[in-house]
């Protein structure tokens, strides 16, 4: 029987061998349900859970560390139980300290994620495209790594460690050059040391600096965060798999696309009094298919029928009292 929602066993074991046979792992961008329907029926091999649109969708906040731990958790976990493909996940900081970190891990572990990363930024953090960010000393931030692995419980959740020196306020900001590059490998280097299983740079400038940072930390695996427009190019997948990224991640595949979507209904609705127009000739019932109507009526079918043939609730309803003793 095909269940409409269902926790999924071992999507780590699955990351990790996707990470055998693939190249360039594509994940975009998830933060709802709607979105995660969608993208895993599209076909993707493995889905990012991205804190930004989660911050936005779930509590309506921007990306400046206000989302906690456990509501990332609580997002992965319905998430997860929609998708067949892997999620691996924002853990911002860890939230915290060692113990919070290991905390963060188990929770994600709970709700199914396959991995997490994990950066150097100090707290409150902000997306790594902001300016003003800042990092904490190397010391603590290989505790979070260090937290992180050694908290999880299945060897196969990838702990994926991330650095925000290229661009931190410490290394120059906006105008920081090679010092900051270097200090962002040196970081991931110490962390790859420290046991987690792949690099994440946020960010580097040029193509010509993804290409070094992939084979400064070879043999190692190394993760490239593309955003529209944003630091670190408009990549397309082909280049991420050229420059040798094993995962490249989409973080806005989804939710800013959406909200211009909804920019325009809503002004629509406003101004020519109908939001037709933007709705594409769908009724609600397409939505719904959408979002799982075929598994859910599926469901409940299957179990109808197997209640009927398999207990046969009639031969309860017609016993008398001398079938009950």
């Amino acid at each position: 029987m095909n269940l409409p929602v269902a926790y999924k066993t071992n999507q780590p074991k699955k990351l990790r061998q996707l990470m055998k046979e693939k190249d360039c792992i594509i994940c975009p961008g998830v933060f709802d349900g709607i979105s995660a329907h969608i993208a895993n029926a599209a076909g993707f091999d493995a889905l990012y859970l991205a804190g930004s649109g989660a911050s936005g969708s779930v509590i309506g906040e921007p990306d400046l560390s206000v989302i906690t731990g456990v509501e990332l958790a609580d997002t992965a976990r319905m998430i997860v139980n929609v998708c067949d493909a892997p999620v691996i996940a924002d853990a911002d900081t860890g939230f915290g300290g060692p113990l919070n970190v290991a905390r963060t891990v188990a929770l994600y572990e709970a709700a199914g994620v396959a991995g997490c990363h994990i950066e150097d930024q100090t707290f409150p953090k902000r997306c790594g495209q902001l300016a003003g960010k800042d990092v904490v000393d190397m010391e603590t931030y290989l505790e979070r790594i260090v937290a992180a692995v050694k908290a999880r419980q299945n060897p196969d959740f990838l702990i994926i460690a991330r650095t925000d020196a290229r661009n931190a306020t410490t290394f120059g900001g906006e105008k920081a050059g090679e010092d900051a590059f270097e200090e962002g490998v040196k970081r991931l280097k110490a962390a790859l040391d420290a046991g987690a299983d792949v690099a994440f740079m946020e960010s580097p400038r040029t193509k010509e600096e993804a290409e070094r940072l992939v084979k400064a930390l070879a043999p190692h695996p190394c993760m490239i965060n593309v955003l529209p427009n944003g630091l670190t190019g408009n990549y397309t997948v082909e280049d991420c798999k050229r420059l040798g990224f094993k995962l490249a991640i989409y973080p806005c595949t989804g939710f800013i696309p959406a909200a211009i979507a909804m920019e325009k209904s809503y002004a629509a609705l406003r101004d020519k009094g109908t939001d037709l127009d933007h709705c594409g000739n769908w009724q609600i019932k397409d939505f719904f298919e959408r979002v799982g109507l075929k598994a859910s009526w599926d469901f409940d079918r299957e179990v109808a029928e197997k209640t009927r043939t398999d207990v046969n609730p009639k031969k309860y309803e017609e016993m008398q009292g001398h079938d009950l003793v």
